[in-house]
């Protein structure tokens, strides 16, 4: 009973497995069967059985080839089942099960220079479109590795690609979590790799890392260069620490590791659609204004006022890039700062969890808070704040809803402040909760003219459709999910060029007057830290807002500054760089600590490192020499300087 379950078993699994495995079967069988009628016959009538066996027309024969009638008949018939009953139906197994198996994305390709994009979700689809765009991709398979069912992701993709983009899709079914998956897909003969994670999906940040692990662990086996590795962070905080948290040496030695995060991603969208003035979503263009809207000179008493209707991840991202841009010359001279405001239900709470997140940026910063639900309105000073006031950004905490009276109030004063640059985020979690906020806001918004930004989720038409209305024309929506990830929104090139000039004042103390290669240029950028990666990429998206503080609107054939103009973007500049290290970590020392500095200025960099506290964290006039013997400030103003330079020049191997 066993062997005859042993048997049966085999041959299930054999027939419900490779096609290679039924025809064994199917062999074995037709060789057993034949071999049994040939040890009944005579040796002499091998060929004639042989004959019978494989051509059936031969039994009218039979007489003359001297078999029986009843031999020769059982011969034909067991030739007839095997040959052409049981063959053709294996062969059609076997068409039906290849079928079977493209269909589940179970098929296996030797693919090679491909990109691959681990995880599917509502992204997925505008990043296609985004690759089969771009020249540098052209003859390069794209093949997306996921948990989804093929079939869902082609009807999904169907419906939102072209033909000629379809074609260029292959969809393999796996778990980016095994090795064995991802050795599948050829990750070890990639030209670049998005990973993203599938919909839904708890402890996608940990997958997606591990994913990344196993994806180095093949390529070094195999001794591979550097693969670029788009790595998705759902959460800011994970992606925050990422952001300054170098990934072990054996792995990028083989990866060139680039974290994005959802959040931050269309914050940028937004606020950095001033260098093209356009970003474009679901293929149609949208025009989102800059923050200052007009130049913010250091004579002008304007001030930026970002109000942001929702303390959430989306909320969070859009003040932090705010935070990073909105720096204005008319602080030092007017004392106007940036103001950003939260307005939530549970602000108190939020602000908390913010402020104890961001805890360095908030012992400088002026904060207030004001409980609107409660009878004593007036804001209260964040009681946090040092007596050093040289940040030059305001935060305001507002507990509330945006449908009481008070609020609205607030709302009608801001938009009527001569003196105010507003705009409003709506970023509620429901996308249309953001939506008939921001429809019923005072009339003074739709009539000033504020731009307001709608957070949408899945599509923006019912906004574009009220936006065609003069009174919302400047309704904007922004956060949709399938038109998130760009691979234009980080300039590295211009990162990299400002990387270069630090690097160049840092060792010859002068600024530089060109270039060199693109690939001298990437060069020298692979080998810095994710850290300073980043805050060269902040610095270079500065550039454009901090050009029309002294009135440069233009991008190309940039004028050579004056020494006034390099001073003044020094400064601004030194206030960025400031909220940049506050915001990822670093501390201002302490008197204690800047004493001790003072007596030791190897220290400086010792506690740096050890403590993250950073001695250049004051404000520009304050800032002291340092261990090279050097000014701090000499970079601010080198880099501000050079400028024109980073905007005028092309890379040398450009046409």
């Amino acid at each position: 009973m066993k062997l005859w379950k042993t048997i049966k078993l085999s041959f299930d699994r054999s027939f419900s497995g490779s096609w290679w495995k039924q025809l064994i079967w199917l062999v074995a069988f037709v060789l057993f069967i034949f071999g049994v009628i040939l040890l009944f016959t005579h040796p002499d009538k091998h060929a004639s059985v042989l004959e019978l066996f494989i051509d059936p027309g031969a039994f009218q024969n039979r007489d003359v080839i001297g078999i029986p009638s009843w031999l020769a008949l059982t011969i034909v018939l067991a030739g007839m089942f095997l040959l052409t009953g049981v063959l053709v139906t294996v062969v059609s197994n076997m068409l039906e099960r290849r079928v079977e198996l493209f269909k589940n994305g179970e098929i296996y390709y030797p693919f090679s220079n491909h990109i691959i994009i681990i995880g599917f979700d509502s992204m997925v689809p505008y990043l296609i479109k985004q690759i089969c765009k771009d020249s540098k991709y052209n003859g390069s398979d794209i093949v997306i590795q996921s948990t989804v069912r093929s079939n869902k992701i082609r009807l999904k993709l169907h419906a939102e690609l072209t033909p000629n983009e379809e074609k260029r899709i292959i969809i393999i079914y796996g778990r980016r979590d095994l090795p064995e998956d991802l050795k599948n897909i050829k990750v070890q003969k990639a030209r670049e790799i998005f990973i993203l994670g599938e919909d839904n999906e708890k402890d996608c940040d940990s997958l997606n890392i591990d994913c990344m692990r196993h994806i180095a662990t093949i390529r070094k086996v195999k001794k591979e260069s550097q693969l670029i590795c788009n790595v998705l962070f759902e959460y800011q905080t994970t992606f925050s620490a990422f952001q300054i948290a170098d990934i072990q040496k054996e792995i990028s030695s083989v990866i060139d590791f680039r974290p994005f995060n959802f959040y931050e991603t269309w914050a940028q969208k937004v606020f950095l659609s001033d260098i093209s003035n356009s970003c474009s979503c679901e293929d149609k263009l949208i025009l989102y204004q800059s923050l200052d809207r007009e130049a913010i000179s250091k004579d002008s008493e304007k001030y930026v006022h970002l109000v942001i209707v929702g303390m959430n991840q989306m909320g969070i991202a859009l003040a932090l890039e705010a935070a990073h841009l909105a720096h204005f010359p008319n602080y030092k001279t007017k004392g106007k700062k940036t103001k950003i405001t939260f307005i939530d239900s549970n602000a108190e709470q939020e602000m908390y969890f913010f402020t104890g997140r961001f805890r360095n940026l908030f012992d400088l910063s002026v904060s207030h808070y004001t409980d609107t639900t409660s009878s004593n309105v007036t804001p209260k000073l964040n009681p946090r704040c040092s007596s050093s006031d040289f940040i030059d950004i305001e935060w305001n905490f507002i507990k509330g809803n945006i449908e009481s009276p008070l609020v609205q109030e607030m709302f009608k004063s801001w938009s009527l402040e001569k003196c105010s640059i507003l705009t409003i985020a709506m970023c509620f979690g429901c996308a249309n909760q953001s939506f008939a906020a921001s429809l019923y806001l005072p009339n003074e918004i739709y009539d000033n003219n504020i731009p307001v930004l709608v957070r949408q989720e899945s599509s923006s038409a019912i906004l574009e459709m009220v936006s065609q209305s003069i009174k919302y024309k400047n309704l904007k929506p922004f956060g949709m999910l399938n038109s998130c990830f760009d691979l234009h929104v980080i300039n590295t090139e211009l990162a990299q060029k400002v990387n270069y000039i630090y690097d160049y004042y840092y060792q010859y103390s002068l600024n530089p007057t060109s270039f060199p290669s693109s690939s001298e240029l990437k060069e020298s950028w692979e080998k810095l830290s994710v850290a300073n990666k980043w805050s060269n990429i902040y610095n270079a998206n500065s550039i454009i807002s901090k050009l029309r503080s002294i009135g440069i609107t233009e991008s190309k054939n940039i004028r050579e500054l004056s020494n006034d103009e390099i001073q003044l973007l020094a400064d601004i500049e030194h206030n960025r760089w400031n909220i940049e290290k506050l915001l990822i970590g670093f501390r201002a020392v302490t008197d204690e600590e800047e004493k001790e500095i003072e007596a030791n200025l190897t220290l400086k960099d010792s506690y740096k490192k050890n403590r993250y506290a950073h001695y250049d964290i004051r404000s520009f006039e304050d800032l002291r020499i340092d261990s090279t013997g050097r000014n701090s400030g000499e970079y601010d103003i080198c880099i501000s300087a050079c400028i024109p330079l980073i905007l005028n020049s092309k890379m040398r191997n450009e046409v």
